[in-house]
């Protein structure tokens, strides 16, 4: 069974417990920057938003590596970083559109969420439930039922010019 973090965003109080968590359990500093997960606060949208790494199909982050040190694992299909390869050069940073490839300024490397390695921190002390950590087809087919009820409240004419 293949598990991700699932983010609900509306539960999101940007308390940033989450970012602490990861940051002791990671790198053993109280120091938000080492996390590898991010809360993008807008205070005119009302917004919290965790950013983490989405464990792409076909990362961005991996193909651009210089130092070939980012992997997909192929049986669990997280992305995987090799610290003793990267230079830290920070292209995998630049590359990723999630803004989930953190810079660890101690080592020099860029680092990624690896989900604790099945215990997620985040998840753990998240206060609010605004992170999960489901099986990905619970997560897909939350993501369908979503697409489905936007698809069935949305006519059809007002469908076709928005998208």
């Amino acid at each position: 069974m293949s598990k991700r973090l699932q983010v609900e965003i509306d539960k999101c109080t940007g308390c940033g417990l989450c970012q602490l968590a990861c940051a002791v359990k990671k790198s053993n500093q109280f120091d938000p920057s080492l996390a590898r997960i991010k809360i993008y606060r807008s205070e005119a949208q009302g917004l919290n938003v965790p950013l983490v790494c989405q464990q792409c199909a076909n990362p961005p982050c991996v193909a651009v590596c210089l130092m070939n040190a980012a992997d997909k694992d192929p049986v669990t299909g997280i992305t995987v970083r090799e610290s003793n390869h990267c230079i830290g050069c920070r292209a995998c940073q630049v590359a990723c559109p999630f803004e989930a490839c953190t810079y660890d300024h101690i080592h020099d490397v860029v680092v990624n969420c690896d989900l604790c390695g099945g215990h997620p921190a985040c998840v753990e002390i998240c206060p609010s439930g605004a992170l999960q950590y489901c099986d990905i087809n619970t997560i897909l087919a939350g993501v369908r039922h979503a697409e489905g009820l936007k698809r069935s409240l949305i006519p059809d004419r007002e469908r076709s010019h928005h998208g």
